[in-house]
């Protein structure tokens, strides 16, 4: 038996309707299917279209809050299906939204992993394994990561932002010994996503010429330091504790010899 829409109403909330059937409240809907479905009122229905307008409602709705998700930022397929989820158990209602908005150009795997890495280059900071990493945690599929970093992350230019990232941090590690310092800068290249393959060229890159020079002066200053904190101690224990310090801190044995030599004279 048919049924017949009676009355329309608009809500509070901008853009939305209730629809009435037959005198009683029956559902809602947006205003997106109200004009897609020619709702109106007198409008006959069965069960059948009553369920089909319930279902474009909801589809429509999870549409509108995917929108308001990807409004700032880009996101990957994989986060907007995230999000989705956290509104519904309905992976067909989900599937349809990702293909509307795949259709609507505002999901692309592809675009994003491209914006990124042009980002990550500006900033000159990472490398293309930190990259790697970090788009395989929004599941973009790595063939799209790789022609993303061929075309926007050139090997040449690895090297150069991995010599300015090294340069930096060779200048915070100036009261370590030279080896500490470059060895600590290199694990900072590993951890910031250079591969491990680079790393000797990048170093190549950064003067580090005048470093071992230093390490007299600066091991000094270390020993002293050292040498005040275990004032308490028995004089062996004490000059044991200290070379121990320094050795730890990459001092060759040579200059730890000259430095304990100072602090007993």
């Amino acid at each position: 038996m048919a049924k017949t829409i009676t009355k329309i109403e608009a809500q509070k909330r901008k853009g939305r309707f209730n629809v009435y059937v037959d005198g009683q409240y029956a559902f809602p809907i947006s205003e997106e299917v109200f004009i897609k479905y020619r709702v109106f009122k007198g409008m006959e229905l069965d069960d059948q279209l009553i369920e089909t307008l319930k279902n474009a409602d909801n589809i429509s709705k999870l549409h509108s809050r995917a929108l308001n998700y990807l409004a700032h930022n880009l996101r990957t397929e994989y986060e907007v299906r995230q999000k989705l989820a956290e509104l519904t158990e309905d992976e067909d209602a989900i599937d349809q939204v990702i293909d509307i908005l795949a259709d609507q150009t505002l999901i692309d795997d592809q675009r994003y992993a491209d914006s990124f890495v042009r980002t990550v280059v500006r900033e000159r900071k990472n490398g293309p394994d930190w990259i790697r990493r970090h788009l395989k945690d929004k599941h973009v599929a790595s063939d799209q990561a790789e022609n993303s970093l061929n075309q926007y992350y050139p090997a040449q230019e690895v090297i150069e932002i991995g010599g300015e990232v090294a340069e930096k941090q060779l200048k915070r590690y100036r009261r370590d010994s030279a080896k500490m310092a470059i060895n600590k800068t290199k694990e900072l290249l590993m951890r910031r996503g250079f591969p491990y393959g680079d790393i000797e060229e990048i170093m190549n890159q950064v003067d580090t010429s005048d470093m071992a020079t230093k390490d007299q002066a600066v091991i000094d200053q270390v020993a002293e330091k050292y040498w005040r904190q275990y004032r308490k101690l028995q004089p062996y224990e004490r000059n044991q504790k200290v070379k121990q310090a320094l050795f730890r801190k990459g001092f060759l044995m040579d200059d730890i010899t000259i430095a304990m030599a100072k602090l007993t004279e």
